[in-house]
This record gives C-alpha cells, sequence and structure tokens, in this order.
C-alpha cells in the first residue's frame, strides 16, 4: 500500500513526538538549581557542570513521589504519554492494513488518542508546579510556591514536554487532512 504524504508526515510527526515526550518526562531537569535538578519521575543531586557525578534517584512507585500533587501530575503524564504512544502505534499500524479500514477502524481512533493524549498531558503540565508547593521542593528552590519557583530554574525538560503538547496538538488535524486525502483517492479510482 502506498502511504500519502500527509500520512508519511503524521507517522512520522507521531513517533518522534512519543519518543520526544518520553524522554523528557524522564529527564530530571524540570527544576533545578546549581545543584540538585527534579522532575516528574527523577531527582538528580550533584553539581549540574558535571552530569557524570550525579546521583539520580528514580522514582518506581507513586509512593516514592514526595507530594500528592507530584503523584497526580505523574499519573497524568504518564497516562497522556501511554495515550500518545498508543495512537502512534495505530498510526503506524495504518499503513500495513487496507485503505477502506483506514478511517473506521485505526484513523479515527488514533485521532481520538492523540486528542486525548493532549489533553491529558495539559492538565498533567499545569498541575506539576502545584508541587512547588510542597516540602520537597520548599528544601531544594527555598521560598517556592505554587507557579513560583523561588531559588530554582525552571529546565529544560518541562519546556520540552511543553513543547511537544504543543505540536501534538497538530498531530490530529494531519490525521484528518489524511483522512480526506485517502477519501479522494477512493473515489477517484472507482470512477
Amino acid at each position: 500500500m502506498m502511504v500519502s504524504c500527509m500520512g508519511s508526515l503524521w507517522v512520522i510527526l507521531s513517533l518522534i513526538l512519543t519518543l520526544i515526550s518520553g524522554f523528557s518526562l524522564m529527564s530530571s531537569a524540570w527544576y533545578k538549581t546549581d545543584t540538585i535538578s527534579f522532575g516528574v519521575f527523577v531527582h538528580c543531586i550533584g553539581p549540574k557542570n558535571m552530569p557524570c557525578n550525579q546521583t539520580c534517584i528514580y522514582y518506581r512507585t507513586l509512593e516514592e513521589i514526595p507530594d500528592i500533587f507530584g503523584k497526580i501530575a505523574a499519573v497524568l503524564l504518564f497516562g497522556g504519554w501511554l495515550l500518545l504512544s498508543f495512537g502512534a502505534v495505530l498510526v503506524l499500524s495504518w499503513t500495513i492494513i487496507p485503505v477502506g479500514l483506514c478511517q473506521r477502524r485505526v484513523c479515527t481512533p488514533a485521532r481520538y488518542a492523540q486528542i486525548s493524549a493532549v489533553v491529558v498531558t495539559v492538565l498533567g503540565l499545569l498541575v506539576f508546579p502545584f508541587n512547588l508547593h510542597s516540602e520537597f521542593a520548599r528544601q531544594i528552590c527555598g521560598s517556592s510556591f505554587i507557579y513560583k519557583s523561588g531559588d530554582c530554574c525552571l529546565g529544560w525538560g518541562y519546556m520540552m514536554a511543553i513543547v511537544t503538547v504543543m505540536l501534538s496538538c497538530f498531530l490530529p488535524f494531519i490525521g484528518r487532512y489524511n483522512l480526506n486525502e485517502i477519501k479522494t483517492k477512493i473515489l477517484l479510482s472507482k470512477m
């Protein structure tokens, strides 16, 4: 089966954004100071100019995450990543199934999964700064409060998550355009 130009773009962007989103979730650089950085699932201690000498602690369960808002954000962000991954797998599987099945069985659910991923991830990104009000964040960032980072700086991991979700907003539209392109090809082939 030949994949359209928009279909190829949809597949490539879906896979790339899923990988980048997962990478930013596992980053400790969401908020950072000179010696400590923390993210959703990890925090690291050590000088930031020597990353090989940092000691990192990964949170393997929700109980290990120090704050309730951190737990809520972790569930939302991980859920958003799972939905984005599911959408990417559906989009990838679309390339190997027959043309007629695209809209009914794969493309529409993929678009809905991607829309849901964006909504859930945005909620997680909005909830995560509430974590700054926790005792854990105050020990690191000083006088931090909700949406006020105190002595901490915003890191590249959080910014990458924001950029990724902004770009992911376009995926359902690309998928819709791809469906229109496929419908046109089917109609023209029947003439």
